[in-house]
């Protein structure tokens, strides 16, 4: 009987429409194999067989014919709520105990999963049962002999909290398998092509291979004996059991390549799927992909930030769905992303950003930079950590020259696993790498000292605060010797910034640099002199981390730690973090070289803060994932990516593209990233009505003001912060 209903229109140049059936059995086994891999086979299963199962209505059957008719006729599809969801969540109760919990998935599988007291009142508003009587029967007729009960595993049941975690998963599960199953029918060419049979072991072959070569043709120094002796302890203790492990090397160690070399033999040894890498920075995003990729073949490393995505929609049209299919879900073998997005996945209730969170399961992840994750959505963020590592396979390895001490003795903490340290004794290699001295100003400085002291110095590098000082300082110097970096900068600008101070400091030439935030974590720069503005203690050794950084000079490097006399600094965390750094600098004993004093300065700074502002745990307790979603923000303001005109005629030929189709694929918009500035959503509604920006597809805009050469997308708007998604 089920024969004669459809879940989709054919595709244009065909008349051939997808069986429900087909659908249904074909999601069911996708999202099997997915739930799989933390014993959840059969319950993926039902699932898949359940998310559809409305589709069997009169209403929705004579709408996906109007929708044919109208692309026959060249007419734009109906759009509207034919809900085909609810069914399958009614459906889901009758399997057992606990079933009842999968209506948050099967509602939520088109706009996203909803709070707990929106569901209950859904599933049981007598209206709506009586309005889907009919699809409820005519499911009825074929369910009970597909279905197998699975009982949920008692780990994941545990508590609230836990179960809001598994619910979540087996949500990625679902989406996921529904996305590939749907594009399948509508593009199976493009479905072929996300098929990657490269094993990890592959290329930890041509990592291998590579490290031979770079380790045959290296300058035998200082810091590549350094280097390579971490690398080996990173291969030493690469078969270690699977767990939470703190990879602790001294700016300029080699962390970027160790950490992959660690990660991908221990993936090996343990049978794991993929390696995610999440870096805080951008710029430095840029930088890894791209190493990584020239390593490890470029189809087999994905970057992914500043993602440009439709919007979800809980209106149902079939043109909706096709431009949701670009969103990724990360089934690559090694995938490099923001800590943004990586972490507002998790705690997101929308299907194209939970997609991809079950292919977490069975991976590493790298966490670069550790120190930069949020104060206020720690607690939160060490939660969800914890209960990958210990429900769903995954190693954890937090990497930085500054540990922030993520389990001891702050409340917030409690739960989180003792840490291995990849590199046995770490402090020996800080002791023999250190090259510079560090200054600090007790007085503050003028702006004019400032740049007089940026004046006095053939080749330096400037870190400040915030946007408006640094090109409030680049105007005051007004040289072609001095450039500037910032995150209102797109990516490929930034680039050939990077590529321009590079060329400049090699040739011994003079290079001046005002730059935000985005420099001082792994950025491959090597200044005989930093000066940083005063912030907190991690960021001020970051930035040290570009001077002397390859050890060439005879003397060490000159790090000058500053406060300006009317600087500006973000609030909340930042500043609490500024605060204890100033503190902890007036003491004559701080010495910035020692791993230890962070340890030390990251347990003070625990106990001034609230480490779940949001009150998110508290959210997750009581299932609430469009709460959790709305409050959890990696940056404090919405931003908004746009589009703007740095890429020249290739871009906007394909930005005209994109909007003649309708549609923006996922290898165009992977291009666009490059070329993409994010902005807060205050300036962006501003710019908006200001026709600066124009709207080319839901969520995909272009600038259409000017783009500076040397401030970016404009000289007064403020930094959206140095953490991008």
């Amino acid at each position: 009987m089920i024969m004669s209903y459809y879940a989709h229109t054919p595709t244009p140049d065909s008349e051939d429409w997808q069986l429900l059936e087909d659908h249904l059995k074909n999601t069911a086994k996708l999202a099997a194999g997915f739930a799989g891999l933390f014993a959840s086979r059969e319950i993926g299963y039902n699932l898949g067989m359940l998310h559809d199962i409305g589709k069997v209505s009169d209403e929705f059957q004579s709408y996906l014919k109007k929708c044919h008719i109208a692309s026959q006729q060249g007419d734009k599809p109906p759009v509207g709520k034919h809900d085909h969801k609810l069914a399958g969540a009614i459906c889901a109760k009758e399997l057992g105990a606990h079933y009842e919990s999968l209506a948050f998935p099967l509602l939520g599988h088109h706009g996203g999963m909803q709070n707990r007291a929106d569901v209950q009142s859904r599933t049981s508003d007598p209206n709506e049962l009586k309005r889907i009587s009919l699809a409820l029967q005519r499911a009825s007729e074929f369910l009970p002999s597909i279905l197998k009960y699975q009982p949920f595993p008692s780990q994941f049941i545990s508590s609230n909290q836990t179960l809001e975690m598994y619910l979540r998963m087996l949500y990625s599960c679902l989406v996921d398998a529904d996305y590939l199953d749907t594009e399948s029918h509508w593009e199976p060419d493009k479905n072929r092509n996300r098929e990657n049979t490269t094993s990890l072991a592959d290329l930890w072959n041509c990592f291998q291979t590579n490290q031979s070569k770079l380790t045959e043709r290296v300058i035998d120094t200082k810091v590549n004996q350094v280097r390579c002796k971490i690398y080996d302890s990173c291969l030493d203790s690469a078969e270690s059991a699977p767990g939470v492990f703190k990879l602790t090397v001294p700016t300029g160690g080699g962390k970027t390549r160790s950490g992959m070399a660690f990660a991908l033999k221990h993936a090996v040894a343990h049978g794991m799927r993929r390696v995610v890498v999440a870096i805080p920075y951008t710029s430095i995003i840029d930088q890894n992909a791209k190493e990584y990729q020239e390593i490890l073949g470029k189809h087999n490393v994905l970057e992914h930030h500043s993602a440009i995505t439709p919007p979800d929609s809980d209106q149902y049209s079939e043109e909706l769905l096709k431009m949701e299919l670009a969103a990724e879900n990360w089934d690559v073998p090694v995938v490099v992303t923001t800590t943004v997005q990586l972490f507002e996945s998790m705690f997101s209730n929308k299907p194209s950003k939970c997609r991809k969170l079950h292919n977490l399961a069975g991976s590493v992840i790298i966490l670069d930079e550790v120190q930069t994750l949020p104060l206020g959505l720690l607690q939160p963020i060490i939660y969800i950590l914890n209960e990958l590592v210990e429900n769903y396979g995954v190693t954890l390895i937090l990497s930085t020259a500054t540990q922030p001490a993520l389990s001891g003795s702050s409340p917030y903490l409690d739960g989180f696993p003792e840490c291995t340290e990849i590199v046995p004794d770490p402090k020996q290699y800080f002791d023999i790498l250190k090259r510079v001295d560090y200054q600090v100003e007790q007085e503050p400085w003028s702006w004019e000292r400032i740049a007089e002291e940026i004046r006095g110095r053939e080749q330096v590098l400037c870190v400040l605060n915030s946007r408006k000082d640094a090109v409030m300082l680049l105007k005051m110097l007004d040289s072609s010797d001095t450039l500037h970096l910032s995150t209102l900068m797109c990516p490929a600008h930034r680039r050939k910034v990077l590529d321009d101070i590079r060329r400049r400091l090699d040739n011994n030439e003079p290079c001046r640099v005002v730059s935000t935030q985005v420099v001082e974590a792994g950025v491959d720069l090597d200044f005989p002199c930093v000066m940083r503005a005063a912030g907190p203690l991690d960021r001020i050794v970051q930035a040290a981390g570009r001077c002397n950084r390859e050890g060439r000079m005879d003397g060490m490097g000159e790090v000058i730690v500053f406060e300006p006399e009317e600087g500006r600094a973000p609030k909340g965390s930042y500043a609490t973090a500024m605060d204890n750094a100033k503190r902890m600098l007036k003491n004559q004993n701080c010495d910035l070289h020692d791993p230890e004093v962070f340890d030390k300065y990251f347990r003070t700074l625990w106990q001034d803060c609230n480490l779940d502002s949001e009150k998110i745990c508290d959210l997750q307790k009581h299932i609430k994932y469009l709460d959790v979603a709305c409050r959890f923000k990696m940056i404090d303001s919405e931003t908004v990516p746009i589009i703007t005109s740095y890429g020249g005629q290739a871009v906007t030929d394909l930005l005209d593209q994109a909007q003649w189709k309708g549609v923006l694929a996922r290898d165009e918009w992977r291009t666009l990233q490059s070329y993409s500035v994010n902005v807060y959503k205050y300036d962006f509604d501003r710019y908006r009505n200001q026709k600066l920006v124009s709207e080319l597809l839901p969520g995909l805009y272009k600038w259409q003001g000017t783009y500076n050469d040397d401030y970016g997308l404009s000289d007064d708007l403020p930094d959206p912060a140095d953490l991008i998604a």
